[in-house]
């Protein structure tokens, strides 16, 4: 790996955040919804993809819920607690390895995510040892917030501009091989960051790169 890197940018579901698809897939099973056409690998479809775009409010996403599955009864609560189900935590050895890593380099994140999970994160997953988000990622850019998900080119301009600084001392982590390469192509560099956390090997004791 070329030494000019001074951006680490990390993708958030799937790297950071463990998910569980089949407790997901179950927990909307339960409220009488088939959540399996909308749900992707990276990637959701449909309206849930709207939600992640920002193109429709957290309000308007329970309605939809409602009405493509008859089930008019259902709360907000009730699905917002499903769609919260698909998470499961930030391990803290992943929380502790950013930590050491944000001493040499200036730490970033870049997520196809929605409100719903991102208060999650906010609430939860990085309220560690008295820290919040802040404390982890000098800049956090949102799919939700852009209006604009990976791996369109758009949402890497919007990093690169936002920094100011040379793509090419952007290291990115996705667990999506597509996404790694539509960043290489604006310029960024990429690895695919395996799945369970094992994307730590790519860090000393120190919090450097070793790859």
């Amino acid at each position: 790996m070329p030494t000019n890197i001074h951006y680490l940018l990390f993708d958030f579901g799937g790297v950071l955040v463990d998910l569980d698809k089949q407790r997901c897939i179950r927990a909307f099973d339960a409220l009488g919804f088939d959540i399996r056409p909308y749900l992707g690998t990276f990637a959701q479809g449909g309206f849930f993809s709207q939600l992640e775009r920002g193109e429709i409010s957290t309000a308007e996403f329970c309605a939809k819920v409602r009405e493509v599955s008859g089930c008019r009864e259902l709360t907000d609560a009730a699905i917002e607690e499903a769609w919260r189900s698909y998470l499961l935590d930030v391990p803290t050895d992943r929380l502790e390895t950013l930590l050491r890593a944000k001493r040499h380099y200036q730490l970033l994140l870049l997520s196809n995510t929605n409100a719903i999970h991102w208060a999650m994160a906010q609430d939860g997953y990085f309220r560690y040892g008295g820290r919040r988000v802040e404390d982890f990622f000098d800049h956090v850019f949102l799919s939700y917030e852009l209006h604009v998900e990976k791996p369109s080119r758009e949402i890497y301009r919007a990093v690169t501009d936002t920094l100011g600084a040379p793509a090419d001392e952007i290291l990115f982590f996705d667990d999506s091989p597509v996404n790694c390469d539509a960043a290489r192509a604006c310029g960024l560099q990429a690895v695919v960051a395996p799945a369970g956390g094992a994307w730590l090997k790519f860090f000393d004791q120190d919090g450097k790169l070793c790859i």
